[in-house]
């Protein structure tokens, strides 16, 4: 195929909107200035969603775990004269999880950090922000807590405790699963705070740090600032422990706290020579501006290794708690409508425009994709040949779920040449919320294979990246990878079958494609109104070049797909095309997650595709009863005819019965009007 370089940029400068007027690619049809481009509507929604429903309104957030259920974790034990305390004080507590070294810290502090932040890392300034509208710190008054006193077994227990602090962020150190009291399990273990709990008694404070500190030497550090002195900047430490204030060098407590000790706990190994034994919890304590003593180590973790260690201190670590909060951000999310967040999935309508004289295609789709990485598969037939069935030697792509799907049977007459794939999420790591798509070639034999070297020489396209600064997803570069004859796999930010033809001078902005979660009508998780479905203005949006898509210039063009989990291997009943009235998720028809296998679309009734060049669109506007292209009293007229004789076209609801509620539908859809 002779790649025609003018005609491309020209065709790119179409997509972009450039030199002469196009559609936006921006996820929104814009009617007023639109309508001149796009078709009417030609295809419309005809299941209510089975993959949620994105209602106006909806907020999902603060869910961060339940801290407030766990009785495991640190108890310590200090000698109220080794603080210079009597016991009717009033003390401050700072502290935080860090690494081994303590030079980076966690997001598990004691305090009020804005939910769902990340690790902290370095020093900071706790009264710049985004700490100064908050406290990192808590006030514990020790003349109101229990004087009882409290067996140090690392449980809560049945002792007497005051609550001083709950935590109101997830951990970014880990989350414990395993439930084992070192927290050695075979899934790891992980470091949170999820609660701060007080006691004392004539002679000693008692400190309680409800979680887990994991034993591969991730250290908790407390500063105590108990009103005399002390510094409200970190230094250089001294003495054993000196690495303790050192690694947190320059951080500034908030005003007011000045920290005069810190007790830290860790785990090390202390058998260095010959590797065996396990590490076993050890700890630091001092006055903040003399040398930081090593008070020894436990013979291990849980009730029955709780002691004594230097100064009159004990300590006991059960690092059992598997509950308290989550191990990833808690999904703090806007409140809907929004354009970059969904709670639901579905597919309303569709609208096209062909611009031959630019070779693009243009196709608007109303509807939402979720972020949890669903998956909207799109499949197009635009040429002889193709795959009627997927095949499993496709290039690897979604880490490789495009082969996943191999098996699909489509309708006898769809055999599609191109596979795009959209999708949006969290990223778990950065917090960030990303928008991805995926594009391939779908030759007839799969992927080319070059004869001479037996190396593979089609491309696996992806492009994305963090919603602010990806607003569209154009497929501009830069990766592209050159076949060494050593490459398994062929990757590339740009769009797969021109760059395969040329991957010396990959041409930029053949796919683009926009994302606009703004829909809050159209079909919802009960109905399927199609007057609401077609109204829908928002949703996807894409702009291909024909050329990439590989059109033979005479056959019609078709497009098929549907929504699928974020594994490709359970299908949604939102599909392309549509399948029968009041339809429940088509699922995963195999009796394991490997994917949908053994589905065949000819065994459901009707075209799961849509041919944008010639759309058998039906009747596009429904309350047009007459069908004479406008609505009028005879509209009325003929739906009050149909809905006495109980014909199906009355049952407007398309819950298979006739009652008001169709009546209400009907004047609904008629009051909107035509779309």
């Amino acid at each position: 195929m002779r790649v025609n370089q003018r005609a491309i940029a020209l065709s790119v400068l179409a997509c972009a909107g450039a030199t002469i007027a196009q559609p936006t690619i921006d996820g929104i049809y814009d009617p007023g200035i639109e309508s001149g481009f796009y078709s009417d509507v030609i295809w419309v929604q005809n299941n209510a969603t089975g993959f949620g429903d994105n209602s106006a309104g909806l907020f999902e957030g603060g869910d961060f775990g339940n801290p407030e259920v766990v009785d495991t974790g640190v108890e310590i034990k200090i000698p109220l004269a080794s603080l210079g305390l009597s016991g009717n004080e009033t003390i401050r507590l700072a502290g935080w999880v860090n690494s081994g070294d303590r030079t980076f810290k966690s997001n598990q502090i004691i305090g009020d950090l804005p939910i769902d932040t990340g690790n902290l890392g370095g020093a900071q300034d706790f009264n710049d922000a985004p700490f100064d509208m908050t406290t990192q710190h808590i006030e514990i008054d020790l003349s109101s807590v229990p004087s009882t006193g409290a067996t140090v077994d690392g449980s809560l227990g049945a002792d007497s405790w005051s609550q001083e602090f709950l935590q109101g962020n997830y951990t970014g150190f880990g989350d414990e699963t395993d439930g084992t009291e070192d927290g050695s399990g075979p899934n790891g273990g992980g470091s949170e705070i999820d609660g701060i709990y007080v006691t004392k008694d004539a002679t000693n404070l008692y400190i309680f740090v409800a979680g887990n500190l994991e034993n591969n030497g991730n250290g908790l550090d407390l500063y105590i600032d108990t009103g005399a002195g002390g510094d409200s900047t970190l230094g250089s430490g001294s003495g054993d422990g000196g690495f303790i204030i050192s690694g947190q060098n320059g951080l500034d407590f908030d005003s007011g706290f000045d920290a005069d000790y810190v007790f830290s706990v860790d785990a090390w190994n202390d058998d260095m020579d010959d590797g065996t034994t396990p590490n076993v919890p050890r700890a630091f304590f001092g006055p903040i501006d003399m040398d930081i003593d090593d008070l020894g180590s436990l013979a291990g973790y849980g009730a029955a290794n709780a002691g004594s260690l230097s100064g009159g201190v004990m300590m006991a670590i059960d690092n059992s708690n598997t509950q308290g909060v989550i191990g990833t951000q808690s999904e703090s999310t806007p409140v809907s409508p929004d354009a970059n967040w969904a709670y639901g999935s579905e597919l309303d309508n569709c609208r096209v425009y062909i611009d031959e004289s630019n070779a693009k295609l243009y196709v608007f789709i109303g509807g939402n994709i979720q972020n949890n990485y669903n998956k909207f598969n799109m499949f197009f037939d635009v040429a002889p040949g193709g795959q009627n069935v997927l095949l499993d030697t496709n290039v690897d792509i979604s880490f490789n779920g495009l082969n996943g799907m191999s098996n699909i049977t489509f309708d006898s007459d769809f055999e599609p040449d191109y596979w795009i794939n959209v999708n949006n999420g969290v990223d778990g790591g950065s917090g960030d919320l990303n928008n991805f798509a995926d594009c391939a070639t779908l030759r007839t034999n799969g992927a080319n294979i070059d004869p001479d070297f037996g190396v593979i020489t089609d491309y696996g396209a992806f492009f994305g990246g963090e919603v602010g600064a990806t607003p569209i997803m154009d497929f501009s570069g830069p990766r592209v990878d050159i076949q060494d004859g050593a490459l398994g796999s062929l990757f590339t930010n740009y769009a797969p079958r021109i760059t395969a033809l040329d991957p010396f001078d990959p041409i930029p902005g053949l796919v683009q494609i926009s994302i606009d979660n703004s829909n809050v009508a159209g079909v919802t998780d009960t109905t399927a109104d199609s007057a609401a479905a077609a109204a829908v203005n928002t949703g996807i949006e894409l702009c291909i070049d024909l050329d990439e898509l590989g059109w033979d210039g005479s056959q019609d063009l078709k497009m098929g797909g549907w929504i699928a989990n974020d594994g490709f291997w359970f299908i949604s009943n939102q599909v392309l095309g549509g399948i029968p009235d009041n339809s429940e998720n088509i699922g995963n028809r195999d009796s394991d997650e490997d994917g949908t296998n053994d589905l065949d679309f000819n065994m459901i009734a009707g075209n799961q595709y849509i041919n944008l060049t010639n759309p058998d669109v039906g009747n596009p506007c429904p309350p047009d009863f007459t069908g004479e292209g406008d609505l009028n009293f005879l509209d009325v007229s003929a739906f009050l005819a149909a809905f006495a004789s109980m014909d199906p076209a009355a049952d407007f609801t398309g819950e298979g019965s006739f009652n008001f509620l169709d009546v209400s539908a009907f004047l609904s859809a008629f009051a909107a009007g035509c779309p």
